[in-house]
């Protein structure tokens, strides 16, 4: 209990319950709109905003790092220590940078697409330059360990996202208007406004006020742009190896059938969303800490999080009974769900572990190699899986592949180079994506499957971890 306390006065584990309390309240948010905007706007429609969303993570890229190498030269710092005049003309130039950008998007949209397309890049053009902006606040935010303004964010996000939905969904009621994906990506677009202004007022000490001429900043600017760069890289190769098997579906199948397979990882990307919190205070905290202290937590960082993951698996389960009884347009996505919910540990553990411990330890560029051979390696696995079973399942099955052998990769360089002895986490997650495929594809009565499951998950969890989690429980 003392050890907890001490944690807690230190500000980490405050930090992570602060931000994943947010993300809890964002969660139940995304579980409102997860439950009304596919019955709202109907698999054909709903399957157009899914495309939104995924080319928006991309069209995240066009902030070309500048947010990240504030975070990665200024994390762990005290907001109060920031030259306040330098990040004035910092403010100011990505504002022009970013709105520079969404002019260029917005022409290209008006003068050479049309239809759906055309819908979709000038949304994108838009929210791109304030999903943008937004993210250099978000990140400043991160960088200076002020979680309880990320938390607010969330809630912030949640609170207008219900609000847009039901909103939506009244005016739909009463015959006003008939809900369609431009209905909803405008709301989205509006809450984005919303919470940038929210951010713009919040840090408006170093939005309004005298700042420095730009051309004495042209040094720090490059130095931030140089390194974000390989770091904004890296995310997004990342994100190109977790979203490839959605890419072949949208590219190779009809909307509808892309619909449903997106559906599908949104069930997944709501538990992701509680667990986030976790790498958001882990890297300024990790920064603050000498190399050795950093490696000696990795070890039962992962443990942790593919304990909890695995934990969370139990609600697979709950969660198809849910789809089959309240939104059985969306029936067809279980097949793709069951084999891709166990992705969830190792991309948890990729995403939130061992990504930050690249960021932490300097290792980007090695990352950013990693990661191009991974998704070099998972585009001839999909390939090799359409043209053997040209059907979405292959590319579910291929994307596990993909992260069990991703995850293997980026583990085995930090344990060679930093001489570190390999733990038995990736044997753990084998073993019990195993048992979770061995009783959801055997066991057909949903309630005995979970409970088979969490039976299994007990047992296996004690064989693997059992001193590990004595020993923590001595401690606390």
């Amino acid at each position: 209990m003392k050890k907890i306390i001490e944690k807690l006065k230190s500000g980490t584990l405050k930090g992570i319950i602060v931000v994943v309390f947010g993300n809890m309240v964002l969660l139940l948010s995304k579980f409102v709109v997860w439950l009304m905007v596919p019955r709202l706007l109907g698999v054909i429609e709903y399957g157009y905003f899914k495309t939104f969303t995924l080319y928006l993570t991309y069209a995240m890229m066009l902030h070309f790092g500048f947010p990240d190498g504030i975070l990665l030269i200024y994390g762990g710092m005290d907001y109060e220590k920031l030259n306040k005049r330098k990040f004035r003309t910092f403010s100011r130039f990505f504002l022009v940078f970013q709105a520079i950008l969404a002019v260029i998007g917005l022409i290209i949209s008006l003068l050479f697409l049309d239809g759906m397309d055309r819908v979709i890049v000038l949304a994108l053009s838009i929210d791109a330059f304030f999903v943008n902006y937004m993210t250099y606040f978000k990140f400043i935010s991160q960088a200076v360990m002020r979680f309880r303004e990320l938390a607010f964010q969330n809630i912030l996000d949640a609170g207008l996202k219900i609000f847009f939905v039901c909103l939506i969904a009244f005016l739909s009621g009463i015959h006003v208007i008939q809900p369609t994906s431009r209905s909803y990506i405008l709301s989205i677009v509006f809450t984005d406004i919303l919470i940038l202004f929210w951010y713009v007022v919040k840090y408006k000490n170093i939005v309004w006020g005298k700042s420095i001429q730009i051309h004495t900043c042209n040094e720090i600017i490059k130095e931030i742009f140089t390194g974000g760069i390989f770091l904004t890289i890296a995310f997004q190769v990342s994100h190109l190896v977790f979203a490839l098997d959605r890419q072949m579906v949208l590219m190779l199948f009809n909307v509808e059938t892309y619909s449903l397979y997106s559906f599908a990882y949104s069930m997944t990307n709501m538990i992701t969303a509680v667990i986030a919190g976790i790498s958001t205070v882990m890297f300024p905290s990790l920064k603050r800490l000498e190399t050795e202290q950093v490696l000696e937590k990795l070890p039962d960082l992962l443990a942790g999080v593919s304990i909890f993951t695995f934990l969370l698996l139990a609600g697979y389960h709950p969660l198809a009974c849910f789809i089959i009884i309240f939104l059985p347009e969306y029936v067809g996505a279980l097949e793709y769900l069951i084999i891709i919910f166990p992705g969830l540990a190792i991309s948890c553990c990729i995403n939130m572990i061992i990504f930050t411990y690249y960021k932490v330890l300097g290792e980007l560029k090695k990352y950013l190699i990693i990661s191009l051979k991974i998704l070099t390696f998972g585009a001839i696995l999909n390939m090799i899986g359409y043209l053997i079973y040209p059907s979405p399942i292959s590319f579910s099955y291929a994307s596990i592949i993909t992260l069990l052998v991703w995850y293997l990769n980026a583990e085995t360089f930090l344990c060679k180079k930093y001489q570190m002895k390999r733990e038995n986490t990736f044997s753990y997650i084998l073993v019990q994506i195993v048992i979770f495929y061995g009783i959801s594809f055997t066991i057909p009565n949903m309630l005995v499957s979970m409970i088979t499951y969490i039976f299994c998950f007990i047992v296996f969890t004690g064989l693997f971890y059992r001193k590990k989690l004595l020993k923590k429980v001595k401690i606390a």
